[in-house]
Protein backbone atom coordinates (compact mmCIF):
# COMPACT_ATOMS: atom_id res chain seq x y z
CA UNK A 1 0.00 0.00 0.00
CA UNK A 2 3.07 2.11 1.08
CA UNK A 3 3.77 2.50 -2.75
CA UNK A 4 0.35 3.09 -4.41
CA UNK A 5 0.42 6.07 -1.96
CA UNK A 6 3.53 7.59 -3.02
CA UNK A 7 3.19 7.64 -6.86
CA UNK A 8 -0.11 8.63 -6.01
CA UNK A 9 0.96 11.34 -4.11
CA UNK A 10 3.92 12.37 -6.19
CA UNK A 11 0.99 13.23 -9.21
CA UNK A 12 -1.09 14.62 -7.41
CA UNK A 13 1.32 16.90 -5.68
CA UNK A 14 2.40 18.54 -8.72
CA UNK A 15 -0.95 19.05 -9.58
CA UNK A 16 -1.58 20.86 -6.42
CA UNK A 17 1.69 22.66 -5.60
CA UNK A 18 2.56 20.14 -2.65
CA UNK A 19 5.65 20.77 -4.24
CA UNK A 20 5.88 23.94 -2.52
CA UNK A 21 7.76 23.24 0.85
CA UNK A 22 6.83 25.02 3.94
CA UNK A 23 9.95 26.75 5.84
CA UNK A 24 10.90 24.18 7.53
CA UNK A 25 -5.02 8.10 17.40
CA UNK A 26 -2.10 10.40 19.70
CA UNK A 27 -0.34 13.05 18.66
CA UNK A 28 3.53 12.43 19.45
CA UNK A 29 2.54 9.71 21.49
CA UNK A 30 2.77 10.50 26.14
CA UNK A 31 6.86 10.92 25.54
CA UNK A 32 6.01 13.21 22.81
CA UNK A 33 3.20 15.50 24.41
CA UNK A 34 5.58 15.22 27.60
CA UNK A 35 8.60 17.08 26.44
CA UNK A 36 6.39 19.80 25.24
CA UNK A 37 5.06 20.60 28.30
CA UNK A 38 8.44 20.05 30.28
CA UNK A 39 10.35 22.46 27.72
CA UNK A 40 7.00 24.73 28.35
CA UNK A 41 7.20 24.97 31.88
CA UNK A 42 10.80 25.79 32.00
CA UNK A 43 9.56 28.84 30.31
CA UNK A 44 6.76 29.98 32.61
CA UNK A 45 6.91 33.02 34.54
CA UNK A 46 6.83 33.20 37.90
CA UNK A 47 2.78 33.83 38.07
CA UNK A 48 2.21 31.46 35.47
CA UNK A 49 4.52 29.02 37.28
CA UNK A 50 2.15 29.66 40.59
CA UNK A 51 -0.76 29.43 39.10
CA UNK A 52 -0.03 26.02 37.17
CA UNK A 53 1.27 24.73 40.29
CA UNK A 54 -2.04 25.92 41.90
CA UNK A 55 -4.23 24.59 39.84
CA UNK A 56 -2.28 20.79 39.09
CA UNK A 57 -2.18 20.68 42.98
CA UNK A 58 -6.15 20.16 43.02
CA UNK A 59 -5.11 16.52 41.84
CA UNK A 60 -2.12 16.46 43.36
CA UNK A 61 0.10 16.67 40.55
CA UNK A 62 3.29 19.30 40.30
CA UNK A 63 4.16 19.17 36.54
CA UNK A 64 2.76 19.50 33.12
CA UNK A 65 3.76 16.40 32.16
CA UNK A 66 1.92 14.47 34.74
CA UNK A 67 -1.32 15.88 32.59
CA UNK A 68 -0.10 16.39 29.23
CA UNK A 69 -1.89 13.09 27.60
CA UNK A 70 -5.04 12.96 30.17
CA UNK A 71 -7.04 14.43 26.97
CA UNK A 72 -6.24 11.08 25.54
CA UNK A 73 -6.51 8.87 28.41
CA UNK A 74 -10.66 10.23 28.36
CA UNK A 75 -10.78 9.67 24.86
CA UNK A 76 -12.81 5.76 25.05
CA UNK A 77 -14.43 7.76 28.19
CA UNK A 78 -15.58 10.41 26.34
CA UNK A 79 -15.51 9.84 22.41
CA UNK A 80 -17.21 12.76 21.24
CA UNK A 81 -14.18 14.30 22.44
CA UNK A 82 -11.74 12.80 19.90
CA UNK A 83 -12.61 15.32 16.68
CA UNK A 84 -11.26 17.85 19.26
CA UNK A 85 -7.43 16.90 18.90
CA UNK A 86 -7.41 17.33 15.14
CA UNK A 87 -8.70 19.70 12.02
CA UNK A 88 -8.64 17.35 8.70
CA UNK A 89 -7.71 19.80 6.53
CA UNK A 90 -7.73 17.76 2.74
CA UNK A 91 -3.99 17.35 2.39
CA UNK A 92 -4.12 19.28 -1.52
CA UNK A 93 -6.34 21.69 -0.12
CA UNK A 94 -4.12 25.38 0.19
CA UNK A 95 -5.02 26.32 3.92
CA UNK A 96 -7.81 25.86 6.46
CA UNK A 97 -11.24 26.17 5.99
CA UNK A 98 -14.07 26.71 8.77
CA UNK A 99 -16.45 25.45 7.09
CA UNK A 100 -14.95 22.89 5.11
CA UNK A 101 -13.21 21.35 7.75
CA UNK A 102 -14.47 21.59 11.33
CA UNK A 103 -17.75 20.40 11.63
CA UNK A 104 -16.92 16.62 11.57
CA UNK A 105 -17.92 14.08 14.82
CA UNK A 106 -16.61 11.02 16.12
CA UNK A 107 -18.17 9.13 13.05
CA UNK A 108 -16.77 11.61 10.71
CA UNK A 109 -20.59 12.98 9.86
CA UNK A 110 -20.96 16.58 9.46
CA UNK A 111 -22.18 18.35 12.38
CA UNK A 112 -23.54 21.82 12.66
CA UNK A 113 -21.01 22.99 15.77
CA UNK A 114 -17.35 23.26 15.30
CA UNK A 115 -15.72 20.03 16.67
CA UNK A 116 -11.93 20.76 15.60
CA UNK A 117 -8.52 21.62 17.07
CA UNK A 118 -8.67 25.43 15.86
CA UNK A 119 -12.03 25.89 17.41
CA UNK A 120 -11.67 24.10 20.44
CA UNK A 121 -8.05 25.26 21.29
CA UNK A 122 -9.41 28.79 21.61
CA UNK A 123 -11.93 27.40 23.87
CA UNK A 124 -10.06 26.24 26.36
CA UNK A 125 -7.37 29.13 26.52
CA UNK A 126 -10.21 31.47 27.30
CA UNK A 127 -11.26 29.41 29.92
CA UNK A 128 -8.18 28.91 31.34
CA UNK A 129 -7.54 32.73 31.12
CA UNK A 130 -11.07 33.68 33.24
CA UNK A 131 -11.09 33.20 36.93
CA UNK A 132 -14.32 33.40 37.18
CA UNK A 133 -14.55 29.94 35.66
CA UNK A 134 -13.42 27.97 39.02
CA UNK A 135 -10.39 26.15 39.77
CA UNK A 136 -12.04 22.87 38.73
CA UNK A 137 -13.03 24.22 35.01
CA UNK A 138 -9.85 25.45 34.74
CA UNK A 139 -7.90 22.37 35.55
CA UNK A 140 -9.95 20.92 32.56
CA UNK A 141 -8.74 23.55 30.48
CA UNK A 142 -5.29 23.72 31.22
CA UNK A 143 -4.79 20.02 30.43
CA UNK A 144 -6.47 20.65 27.10
CA UNK A 145 -4.48 23.77 26.32
CA UNK A 146 -0.99 21.60 27.03
CA UNK A 147 -2.27 18.86 24.80
CA UNK A 148 -3.69 20.59 21.95
CA UNK A 149 -0.92 22.99 21.16
CA UNK A 150 1.57 19.75 20.82
CA UNK A 151 -1.37 18.23 18.64
CA UNK A 152 -2.10 21.13 16.48
CA UNK A 153 1.97 20.92 15.59
CA UNK A 154 1.71 17.45 14.73
CA UNK A 155 1.69 17.48 11.01
CA UNK A 156 -0.80 14.64 10.66
CA UNK A 157 -3.13 16.02 12.77
CA UNK A 158 -3.22 19.12 10.35
CA UNK A 159 -4.64 16.58 6.91
CA UNK A 160 -6.49 14.11 5.59
CA UNK A 161 -5.98 12.08 1.90
CA UNK A 162 -9.34 9.69 2.81
CA UNK A 163 -6.74 7.70 5.13
CA UNK A 164 -7.34 8.84 8.67
CA UNK A 165 -4.64 11.04 8.58
CA UNK A 166 -2.03 8.51 7.50
CA UNK A 167 -3.44 5.77 9.96
CA UNK A 168 -4.58 3.74 6.69
CA UNK A 169 -1.00 3.69 5.60
CA UNK A 170 0.03 0.76 6.29
CA UNK A 171 4.07 0.47 6.72
CA UNK A 172 6.39 -1.49 8.67
CA UNK A 173 8.44 0.48 10.81
CA UNK A 174 12.07 -0.92 12.38
CA UNK A 175 10.55 -4.77 12.19
CA UNK A 176 7.04 -3.70 13.36
CA UNK A 177 3.66 -3.69 11.90
CA UNK A 178 2.84 0.31 12.15
CA UNK A 179 0.95 2.76 10.29
CA UNK A 180 2.05 6.52 8.89
CA UNK A 181 0.35 8.29 12.03
CA UNK A 182 1.39 5.86 14.38
CA UNK A 183 5.04 6.65 12.83
CA UNK A 184 4.53 10.40 13.66
CA UNK A 185 3.12 9.82 17.01
CA UNK A 186 5.36 7.79 18.62
CA UNK A 187 7.70 5.75 16.16
CA UNK A 188 10.19 9.04 15.43
CA UNK A 189 10.59 9.56 18.78
CA UNK A 190 10.96 6.53 20.54
CA UNK A 191 13.97 5.47 17.35
CA UNK A 192 15.60 8.72 18.46
CA UNK A 193 16.09 8.27 21.83
CA UNK A 194 15.27 4.82 22.10
CA UNK A 195 12.56 4.87 23.95
CA UNK A 196 9.49 2.64 24.97
CA UNK A 197 6.39 2.42 26.26
CA UNK A 198 5.53 0.24 28.94
CA UNK A 199 2.30 -0.76 30.48
CA UNK A 200 -0.76 1.23 30.31
CA UNK A 201 1.63 4.07 27.82
CA UNK A 202 3.97 4.67 30.80
CA UNK A 203 7.68 5.89 30.73
CA UNK A 204 10.31 7.40 31.91
CA UNK A 205 9.56 11.01 32.78
CA UNK A 206 13.42 11.28 34.12
CA UNK A 207 14.99 10.35 30.43
CA UNK A 208 12.00 12.77 28.84
CA UNK A 209 12.70 15.40 31.41
CA UNK A 210 16.38 15.20 30.54
CA UNK A 211 16.31 15.22 26.65
CA UNK A 212 13.40 18.49 27.11
CA UNK A 213 16.44 20.25 28.47
CA UNK A 214 18.67 19.61 25.67
CA UNK A 215 15.82 20.14 22.98
CA UNK A 216 15.01 23.20 24.86
CA UNK A 217 18.56 24.79 25.17
CA UNK A 218 19.16 24.89 21.21
CA UNK A 219 16.22 27.06 20.98
CA UNK A 220 17.36 30.57 20.33
CA UNK A 221 16.07 33.61 21.79
CA UNK A 222 15.40 34.53 18.00
CA UNK A 223 13.51 31.77 17.51
CA UNK A 224 11.51 32.18 20.36
CA UNK A 225 10.53 35.55 19.51
CA UNK A 226 9.27 34.57 15.79
CA UNK A 227 7.58 31.56 16.77
CA UNK A 228 5.77 33.09 19.65
CA UNK A 229 5.08 36.76 19.62
CA UNK A 230 3.02 38.67 22.11
CA UNK A 231 -0.18 39.02 21.93
CA UNK A 232 -1.35 35.17 21.97
CA UNK A 233 -4.71 35.08 24.20
CA UNK A 234 -5.93 38.33 22.54
CA UNK A 235 -4.76 36.92 18.89
CA UNK A 236 -5.77 33.40 19.80
CA UNK A 237 -7.75 32.40 16.97
CA UNK A 238 -5.91 33.91 14.59
CA UNK A 239 -2.76 32.03 15.70
CA UNK A 240 -4.25 28.76 16.33
CA UNK A 241 -5.24 29.12 12.35
CA UNK A 242 -1.69 30.10 11.41
CA UNK A 243 -0.60 26.91 13.39
CA UNK A 244 -2.47 24.73 12.13
CA UNK A 245 -1.77 25.95 8.73
CA UNK A 246 2.01 25.40 9.19
CA UNK A 247 1.21 21.81 10.57
CA UNK A 248 -0.79 21.17 7.23
CA UNK A 249 1.85 22.84 5.04
CA UNK A 250 4.38 19.92 6.45
CA UNK A 251 1.78 17.12 5.42
CA UNK A 252 2.70 17.27 1.78
CA UNK A 253 6.15 16.45 2.68
CA UNK A 254 5.25 13.45 4.94
CA UNK A 255 3.78 11.41 2.69
CA UNK A 256 6.27 12.47 -0.60
CA UNK A 257 9.11 11.22 1.37
CA UNK A 258 7.81 8.07 1.34
CA UNK A 259 9.40 5.44 -0.55
CA UNK A 260 7.75 3.93 -3.71
CA UNK A 261 8.17 0.97 -2.36
CA UNK A 262 8.92 0.11 1.79
CA UNK A 263 11.61 -2.13 1.58
CA UNK A 264 13.79 -3.42 4.07
CA UNK A 265 15.42 -0.34 5.87
CA UNK A 266 13.41 2.08 4.55
CA UNK A 267 13.03 3.66 7.73
CA UNK A 268 16.62 4.85 8.08
CA UNK A 269 16.41 7.44 5.60
CA UNK A 270 12.87 8.66 6.39
CA UNK A 271 14.02 8.79 10.37
CA UNK A 272 16.89 11.06 8.85
CA UNK A 273 14.35 13.26 7.25
CA UNK A 274 11.85 13.25 9.43
CA UNK A 275 13.44 13.84 13.30
CA UNK A 276 14.61 16.97 12.21
CA UNK A 277 10.85 17.95 11.18
CA UNK A 278 9.43 16.39 14.42
CA UNK A 279 12.24 18.22 16.41
CA UNK A 280 11.21 21.51 14.75
CA UNK A 281 7.68 20.94 15.41
CA UNK A 282 7.66 20.04 19.14
CA UNK A 283 10.07 22.94 19.90
CA UNK A 284 7.67 25.58 18.15
CA UNK A 285 4.76 23.76 20.39
CA UNK A 286 6.65 24.54 23.42
CA UNK A 287 7.47 28.22 22.79
CA UNK A 288 3.61 28.85 21.85
CA UNK A 289 2.63 27.14 25.17
CA UNK A 290 4.75 28.66 27.03
CA UNK A 291 3.71 32.18 25.45
CA UNK A 292 -0.18 31.44 25.75
CA UNK A 293 0.34 29.91 29.49
CA UNK A 294 2.49 32.87 30.71
CA UNK A 295 -0.41 35.32 28.95
CA UNK A 296 -3.49 33.42 30.07
CA UNK A 297 -2.34 33.29 33.77
CA UNK A 298 -0.41 36.38 34.58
Amino acid sequence: MAGNVARRVALMMVASGCLVQAGMAWAWGPEGHALVADMAQAHLSPAAASEVRRLLSVEGYRRLDQVSSWPDAIRSAEPTTGPWHYVDIPLYAVAYSAQRDCHVDEHGQRVAEMTCVVAKLPEFVRMLADPSQGDARRLVALKWVVHLVADIHQPLHAEDDHDRGGNDVRLPWYGQPSNLHAIWDLGIIEHRFGWQLGPRYSFDHEAVRAEAARLDAVITAQQREQWAPAGAVAQIDLRVQAWANGSHALACAVYRHLPPVAEPGWENGYQSWAWPVAQGQLERASVRLAGVLNEALK
